[in-house]
C-alpha cells in the first residue's frame, strides 16, 4: 500500500481577533475528502490554537504533505497565531519560510487560508512545490467554501492545479462574496503536469463508495471511518474572519478575530 498523505490543519483565533469559522472549516474539508472515491488515502491532523513555538514540533511529529493554515493575517502581510493567553502574535515572514526549508523533504503544499497573505505565500514557494494565499481580505464563509471545494477536489484523485481551479470555479458559480484575491503559486521547475497528491495514493477506485470506510481518530477517540483526522485542543464559536491588525469588525479573515469554533462543527464530524 502506498504512503497515505498527511494533512496538517492548524487554526488560530485569538481572542483579540474577531470569531471565525475554523472549526466549520475543519468539518467542511473533512466531508468534501469523504465524497470522493479515493477518501482513503488522506489522513487529517487538526490543532487549534496554535502558536509560533508549536509549529516545528508538529512538523515533526505529523510529517505532513499538506499544512493547512486556518486563521488571520494582518495587513502587513503576516499570519497571526497565539501569544500570550488569549492574544495574538504574528509570525515573522522570513522566519516561517527557513522553518518549512527544512520539512520540504515531504511538504509539498503550504494553503493559507487568511486574509493578505499572498506575499507569505509567495515567498514560501522559494523552498514548498505548492503554496496558496491571498492578496485582499477573503470573506469567512467564502474561506470555508474554497477549502472545501478544494479537498473535495483532492478526493476525486485531481493534482494540485485542478483542484485550485476547480475550487476557484466553485465560487464563481455560486457567487460568493469576497472572493477576489485567492492565488496558487508553484516553485519554478515543478511540471505542469505533476500529479501530486494523486502519486502518493493507492489507485484502486473500486474501494471507493460501498466498500471504503473512513477512519476520523481525534485525540479523544475513534470513529468508523478511514480518513483520519487526529485533534487537539479545543476552540471556540462561529462568526467571521476579519482583517485588521487588532481587531476588527468585518466579515473577512484579516488581522483580529480569528476563526469562528461552534461545538456543532467537531461533533458533527465525530
Amino acid at each position: 500500500m502506498k504512503e497515505k498523505i498527511r494533512i496538517l490543519f492548524l487554526s488560530a483565533n485569538p481572542w483579540t481577533t474577531s470569531r471565525i469559522l475554523v472549526d466549520e472549516e475543519a468539518r467542511e474539508i473533512f466531508e468534501r475528502i469523504q465524497e470522493g472515491p479515493y477518501r482513503d488515502n488522506f489522513e487529517i491532523y487538526k490543532h487549534v490554537a496554535i502558536r509560533p513555538i508549536d509549529l516545528q514540533k508538529l512538523l515533526l511529529l505529523h510529517q505532513p504533505h499538506i499544512v493547512h493554515f486556518s486563521g488571520h493575517g494582518s495587513k502587513k502581510q503576516k499570519i497571526i497565531m497565539g501569544g500570550t493567553p488569549g492574544r495574538g502574535k504574528t509570525v515573522d515572514r522570513h522566519g516561517l519560510v527557513e522553518l518549512l526549508a527544512l520539512y520540504r523533504a515531504h511538504v509539498r503544499l503550504v494553503l493559507l487560508n487568511a486574509c493578505f497573505t499572498n506575499v507569505q505565500a509567495r515567498s514560501i514557494v522559494e523552498v514548498i512545490d505548492y503554496s496558496v494565499g491571498t492578496g485582499k481580505g477573503i470573506g469567512d464563509k467564502a474561506g470555508v467554501a474554497f477549502a472545501g471545494a478544494f479537498y473535495r477536489a483532492l478526493g476525486f484523485g485531481k493534482s494540485i492545479r485542478q483542484a485550485f481551479e476547480s475550487a476557484r470555479a466553485e465560487l464563481a458559480l455560486t457567487k460568493m462574496p469576497r472572493t477576489r484575491g485567492i492565488e496558487l503559486f508553484v516553485r519554478e521547475g515543478i511540471r505542469e503536469d505533476d500529479p501530486f497528491p494523486r502519486m502518493n495514493m493507492v489507485d484502486e477506485t473500486c474501494c471507493s463508495a460501498r466498500h471504503a470506510k473512513l477512519v476520523l481518530k481525534t485525540i479523544e477517540e475513534r470513529s468508523e471511518f478511514r480518513l483520519t483526522v487526529f485533534e487537539t485542543g479545543s476552540s471556540a464559536r462561529s462568526s467571521p474572519r476579519i482583517c485588521a491588525e487588532v481587531r476588527s469588525m468585518s466579515v473577512r479573515r484579516c488581522d483580529t478575530n480569528e476563526r469562528r469554533i461552534t461545538p456543532d462543527s467537531i461533533n458533527a464530524v465525530k
